[in-house]
């Protein structure tokens, strides 16, 4: 028998309505899942956005901090070979310096041998020699390689010649053994602008040079026999020694005198072998199997003030000259 329509009617629509209601929270869900993917896709990518940044940050940071030297150069060979660029003026601030940071790679285990390039037109003797003396007992536990690339010069020399053998560019600046001491004469220029000196000083030669005045002849045969004389006959034993020669051979190419490298004149006295860098790095490749890293030592300090008596003639004016010419 069946069923009135009306019946049906009323029997069916509570199933529309589960059915309805279902559907409803399935929609619901979908958009709730659609709503939670997109929150994590954004979470996500706000996450990758912000790594990138500080991958970013941080490779920026090294890049400049390697720029300015403080982690050094990057070596992955365990031959690493330390290369110093001395190519400042000799001072004392200077000198040590370079002391420190060799000490540091004396230290490390994984530095082989040390490249040294020397650029100097000199400086203090004080400094020179300290730098000299230091670079012989260095040598008693790591290998340096001296090798002059555009000038060695006074106290520049002095510090090359702790090493043999010397090896230099043809075209470089060495020599120059003697030693000067600058003075100025402003006493015109002091009358004109109405400054006079005074001073109070106990002893005969305590004061025995002036700036507004020039030196006269008791106080420079003074000073240059107390002092020049004495600093500069030190300089061409020191040389003399380092060389393993009688220091009648430096005199014989002293007197502050120059010479390109190459001259015939200096060989087996003042250099030992003509070369250039690129050889150079190549005979320590080879030494090494080719399995070397150089690494260049950053040396930045502060300068101290010039020393008033130098080991040097003002050869890094002469050499910007001959340069430019």
């Amino acid at each position: 028998m069946q069923e009135p329509k009306e019946y049906q009617n009323n029997v069916d629509k509570p199933q529309d309505y589960e059915r309805e209601l279902f559907n409803q929270k399935v929609e619901v869900h979908k958009q709730e899942v659609k709503s939670l993917k997109k929150q994590i896709f954004v979470s996500n990518l706000k996450a990758w956005i912000i790594g990138l940044i500080l991958i970013a940050q941080i490779i920026f940071i090294a890049s400049y901090f390697k720029k300015s030297g403080l982690f050094g150069d990057v070596s992955t060979s365990v031959n690493k070979i330390a290369v110093i660029n001395y190519n400042r003026e000799v001072t004392e601030a200077y000198t040590t310096t370079v002391m420190e940071k060799m000490d540091e790679i004396r230290e490390d285990e994984n530095f082989k041998s040390v490249l040294f390039i020397m650029g100097s037109p000199g400086g203090s003797p004080t400094a020179s020699e300290e730098l000299s003396e230091y670079l012989k007992d260095f040598q008693t536990d790591m290998n340096v390689t001296m090798y002059v690339d555009s000038i060695a010069a006074s106290g520049g020399y002095y510090i090359a010649s702790a090493v043999k053998p010397l090896i230099a560019n043809k075209n470089a600046i060495v020599g120059s053994i003697g030693v000067i001491m600058p003075h100025y004469n402003l006493g015109e220029l002091a009358k004109k602008i109405g400054v006079e000196e005074d001073f109070l000083a106990a002893g005969k030669f305590k004061k025995p040079i002036s700036m507004f005045a020039k030196i006269d002849d008791e106080n420079r045969e003074y000073m240059t026999k107390n002092l020049l004389k004495p600093t500069y006959d030190n300089f061409v034993q020191s040389v003399a020694d380092n060389r393993g020669l009688k220091k009648e051979d430096i005199l014989a190419v002293a007197e502050g005198r120059i010479f390109v490298a190459n001259v015939p004149e200096i060989q087996g006295i003042l250099v030992d072998e003509i070369s250039s860098l690129y050889k150079v790095k190549k005979q320590i490749r080879a030494s090494y199997k080719d399995e070397v890293d150089f690494v260049k030592v950053s040396l930045d300090g502060k300068e101290s003030f010039f020393p008033s008596v130098k080991v040097d003639v003002g050869l890094d004016t002469a050499l910007s000259t001959l340069t430019r010419q």
